[in-house]
């Protein structure tokens, strides 16, 4: 029975980190279509206001309760990269393997 449990676990950890990555995906993936669809505009505009208007497209996109394509946790990765990068709005780094 208890290599029954730790298969599970093993497997539990493995969704979790599977689901985070999909995250990951999704959120740049929104960064890759906002570039290529709006680059020049984007260009023209200040980093901070290059990144408010990313965030603002962002929330109508993946808010939980209002979005077009309800994503929690992918509002919440690109929130804090666009929140934290001083003038540039990036492709979202991967994390590296552990």
């Amino acid at each position: 029975m208890s290599a029954h449990t730790d298969l599970n676990e093993a497997l539990l950890a493995l969704t979790g980190k599977l689901q985070s990555l999909n995250d990951l995906v999704t959120a740049n993936q929104f960064m890759v279509e906002a570039l290529a669809e709006q680059g020049e505009a984007l260009k023209k505009l200040d980093g901070t206001a290059t990144k408010d208007l990313l965030r603002r497209q962002a929330r109508a996109r993946f808010h939980p309760e209002t979005g077009s394509a309800p994503n929690a946790a992918a509002l919440a990765v690109l929130e804090e990269v666009l929140g934290r990068q001083p003038e540039s709005a990036e492709i979202i780094p991967f994390p590296a393997r552990a």
